[in-house]
């Protein structure tokens, strides 16, 4: 629900910016000042009491006012100090001195010089696919921030050192003191407040700040958060420009263009294929070796040109406030293209102990996913016994346990992404309404066959409709590529014309469902929530459960579907997971990693919006609704050996 409020408020937000954008600003900057108020005047005014209560009884004698006034200062204190403490977390990885990458530090300092901005305290080589210079705050901002510049290994092992400078320098134009000093304030503020957003996002949280703190923050907060949003954003494109003043525009693009490919490759590649050496691999192998000698060798050129089309053309998202990248390109003035990749990476930056730092980071991941590793061989395993079993057979199996054949091929990437198409279309032949066979045809990515593409995304429209903005969104991104490559243009803007139409249904009935969720929330009661409409595969529920087993701290799940009234017909899959004692946060966080696994591992999650809850947020009924559909429980932590051992699910990559 809070991801639902978030975008409505961003949208709303990037609509007032675009209509009056001096009005926006002051909106922005009396936010600011108002949240200053707020934890200025309360500490003024506890302090305040305070004075009062113990001058009065020094000069006055006691009576019982002073107490009231003491206690309300003391509580009023504690309340503020609790609201403004510092939020801040070591960054996990490996801290470098200076004295170890000379070379890197001096870069560093001739940006710094340019920006005219604070020093970097520290290095930290992490484990992500990424670069951030985090700010730390000491005493509530009387003493001066502390800044840690955080490399992530991937990147470096990506790029070369002046598209890695060209990124430093973009990075550095956040904390800018001069122009644009609004956009990069909001920008730092943003960054600084993420704890204290992530900790009050917990209703539990909140209520331990005291009733007034806890009123203001449960107004503030949402909008501050999109309101910033927007801002961050816009600052983004504000640090493009300038870092492209000192690198050139150029090379600016081609450092985003290249980071953004390689992104994708890193996600979509090469996790795929350092996972499936656990069918080999009985013990877990850390990824980072392997990463370094990859990084710059395995990349299909035609796939990176598909690859940059689709980071070309794909929209912004909610998750993270850089912009898109034809976004970030049009504002550097830049013409769209692929250039070449780099040859070499930036590891020589790292000093003389970046294999030390490789090794070490192996190690770390190797013992946060051995559990994840056991797991997952248990899957490709069961998966390879099934493809065994069905292939042989394929002539004469029926739609559905061709449909299963197919998605077992794709799911485990026993052969090319592309390669089912022909038994999806061999189970379309079969059965003409068989909603797995046209999902999977539909979500599939066919080169240069779009007109097949986009017929198989229209029926699916037509056939599944709670899930009309994916297909959309789908055909879409294929139009933007016909665009590119000089098909017939009348023929494409009716195309897209069309698929606006579509469009705008899909957006109405996206937010019936949000609505209908919000007002009704994940669970309609023992009656109403049913037994899936399209029945988990046996192979499909064996990886489901192998994942719940080694799910942290979960004693039961359920697997249910739940009629849609703002859409007749139609289901949404509900994941209900059980895990009393957990903090708010790793519950959020797990929730996005088991959205992440079953919309990968799950064809279902292709034919109904998938929702997930935990039984702490479906108040004290919950419990008693979930008793009575025993058939949707699909783990039970009290049946399992008692000697099972829990760890990561395994698809946090």
């Amino acid at each position: 629900m809070e991801q639902i409020d978030f975008v409505q408020r961003v949208d709303a937000y990037v609509q007032a910016a675009a209509n009056d954008p001096a009005r926006f600003d002051r909106h922005v900057l009396g936010m600011a000042l108002l949240a200053g108020l707020w934890v200025w005047g309360g500490l003024l005014l506890g302090l305040a009491l305070l004075a009062w209560s113990v001058l009065s009884y020094v000069y006055q004698g006691f009576y019982g006012l002073q107490i009231f006034g003491f206690f309300a200062g003391v509580a009023l204190l504690i309340s503020v100090l609790r609201l403004t403490r510092s939020d801040w977390v070591d960054p996990e990885g490996i801290a470098v001195p200076a004295a170890e990458c000379p070379r890197l530090f001096e870069a560093l300092e001739r940006i710094r010089q340019k920006v005219r901005g604070p020093h970097i305290s520290q290095l930290v080589i992490t484990e992500d696919y990424g670069l951030r210079i985090a700010q730390q705050m000491r005493l509530g901002g009387l003493l001066p921030a502390r800044y840690h510049l955080l490399l992530g290994l991937p990147l470096a092992m990506a790029i070369d050192r002046p598209r890695l400078v060209a990124m430093i320098a973009q990075e550095y134009s956040h904390l800018r003191r001069r122009q644009g000093w609004l956009q990069a304030a909001v920008y730092r503020a943003r960054r600084r407040l993420q704890g204290l957003h992530d900790r009050l996002a917990d209703a539990r949280q909140m209520t331990r700040l005291g009733w007034a703190n806890e009123r203001f923050m449960r107004w503030y907060l949402p909008r501050w958060w999109a309101a910033s949003f927007v801002v961050a954003r816009q600052d983004e494109a504000v640090a493009d420009r300038m870092a492209a003043r000192w690198v050139s525009k150029p090379l600016m693009g081609e450092a985003l263009s290249e980071v953004a490919v390689r992104g994708r490759w890193f996600r979509e590649q090469f996790w795929t294929m350092h996972w499936l050496r656990a069918r080999e691999l009985a013990s877990p192998m850390g990824p980072f070796s392997l990463m370094a000698g990859v990084m710059n060798h395995r990349m299909d050129v035609n796939w990176v040109y598909q690859g940059w089309k689709q980071e070309y053309h794909a929209p912004a998202g909610y998750q993270d406030t850089p912009p898109s990248l034809r976004e970030r390109l049009r504002g550097l003035d830049v013409s769209p293209g692929l250039t070449p990749m780099s040859s070499s990476n930036s590891l020589a930056w790292l000093g003389k102990r970046s294999e030390r730092w490789i090794e070490l980071l192996d190690q770390r991941w190797c013992v946060r996913h051995g559990h994840d590793w056991l797991a997952y061989r248990k899957i490709l395993s069961a998966s390879a016994a099934r493809v065994a079993a069905l292939m042989p057979r394929e002539p004469y199996l029926d739609a559905d346990q061709l449909v299963e054949l197919g998605w077992q091929l794709q799911s485990t990437a026993l052969q090319h992404h592309d390669a089912p198409l022909p038994i999806y279309q061999r189970a379309l032949e079969l059965e003409p309404a068989n909603a797995r066979a046209l999902a999977a045809c539909a979500s599939l990515h066919m080169g240069m066959d779009w007109e097949a593409q986009l017929q198989y995304l229209a029926q699916a429209f037509a056939q599944l409709p709670a899930m009309g903005a994916a297909w959309c969104r789908l055909a879409m991104g294929v139009l933007d590529v016909l665009e590119d490559e000089d098909f017939d243009e009348a023929s494409v803007r009716q195309l897209r014309s069309d698929w606006r139409e579509r469009e705008v249904l899909a957006r109405t009935q996206l937010q019936a469902l949000r609505d209908e969720r919000l007002a009704h929330g994940s669970l309609l009661g023992a009656r109403a929530c049913t037994t899936l409409p399209h029945p988990l595969w046996a192979s499909e529920l064996a990886a489901l459960q192998i994942h719940l087993h080694h799910c942290p701290r979960l004693r039961r799940a359920w697997l249910l579907a739940r009629p849609l009234r703002s859409l007749a017909g139609a289901y949404a899959l509900v994941l209900v997971l059980d895990r009393p004692g957990v903090h708010y946060q790793d519950n959020k966080r797990l929730e996005l990693q088991w959205r992440g696994y079953l919309e990968r591992e799950l064809l279902l999650c292709k034919l109904m919006p998938l929702w997930i809850t935990h039984v702490d947020a479906l108040g004290p009924t919950g419990l008693r609704q979930l008793a009575a559909m025993p058939w949707g429980l699909v783990h039970d932590r009290a049946e399992q050996p008692a000697g099972a051992r829990s760890g990561a699910a395994p698809i946090g990559t």
